[in-house]
């Protein structure tokens, strides 16, 4: 339990840190360009929300396979927990260079 703890609050400061490297994605956004999908609301809200749901999911996921194991141990879901916190972060940088 510890671990994922740990390990969820480095993925809260690493998503953190996206945000904020999120919010300058948008500085080429205006009326010269077509607007990419970066510089509409619902693109805002991918590249924000995206990264939050798979540290959610990634968490879950990883609670999940360890209580389905008896003696609740968080090593076996790790790994499935990591690669969903990784398809979260790779979703919203799609939309970061869309």
């Amino acid at each position: 339990m510890v671990v994922v703890g740990v390990l969820a609050a480095g993925g809260a400061l690493l998503n953190l840190l996206l945000c904020c490297l999120a919010i300058f994605a948008t500085d080429d956004c205006g009326i010269h360009r077509p607007d990419p999908l970066r510089c509409t609301g619902g693109g805002l809200l991918l590249m924000w929300g995206l990264p939050w749901a798979g540290l959610v999911w990634a968490v879950g996921t990883a609670l999940a396979v360890a209580a389905r194991r008896r003696g609740f141990w968080p090593w076996c879901g790790l790994p499935l927990g990591a690669l969903v916190y990784a398809g979260g972060l790779a979703l919203a940088w799609r939309v970061v260079v869309a």
